[in-house]
């Protein structure tokens, strides 16, 4: 049997294990952002990668693309439930989802997580060296950026939620651990 040459092996694979994580939330888990930075090959390939562990009940935070690209998500371990919502805000799946399951999340379509008891482990590919993904509860939420008046209107809420709302969104990151 033939050797594989080492200079190929090396430009085509990547251990993500091994990469340190971007994100580590204590009772949340761990999300690692894989792009050409990381591992060249990615800019050829025209792709991104995230790896998601997320302990017992976690949950990822809602998330969508910003840049009309679509998502695929490969549950790797464990089982949990995920929500997509439509462009028109209508929830258009929830359902368990398990490993080896397969979700394909249309362009612009938020979706979430949220781990059951065993945690749950995803990869995510999205097409495109630097996908343009926004999360709606978290330090890094598109509501940060709006007064405090325009997203008590938009939501339609009192100004006490509104503010309830946004100090909770500071406290939080792509990965939530669970209230107990």
């Amino acid at each position: 049997m033939p050797h594989p040459d080492m200079e190929i092996v090396e430009k085509m694979l990547y251990n993500i294990d091994d990469a340190l994580a971007d994100v580590d939330v204590r009772g949340g888990g761990v999300f690692k952002a894989l792009t050409a930075a990381r591992f060249p090959f990615l800019e050829e390939a025209c792709l991104s990668v995230n790896h998601v562990k997320m302990e017992a009940n976690a949950m990822y935070s809602p998330s969508y693309t910003v840049d009309g690209t679509f998502q695929v998500f490969y549950v790797a371990r464990g089982t949990g439930r995920v929500q997509v919502v439509g462009t028109g805000g209508k929830r258009v799946l929830d359902t368990k989802i398990q490993a080896g399951q397969l979700l394909v999340v249309p362009r612009f379509f938020a979706v979430a997580q949220i781990a059951d008891g065993e945690g749950m482990e995803f990869v995510s590919i999205l097409p495109g060296t630097s996908p343009a993904v926004e999360e709606f509860a978290s330090k890094k939420s598109v509501w940060n950026p709006l007064s405090p008046i325009v997203s008590q209107v938009s939501l339609s809420v009192t100004l006490e939620f509104e503010e309830f709302f946004r100090s909770n969104m500071q406290k939080t990151t792509i990965l939530v651990p669970p209230t107990n």
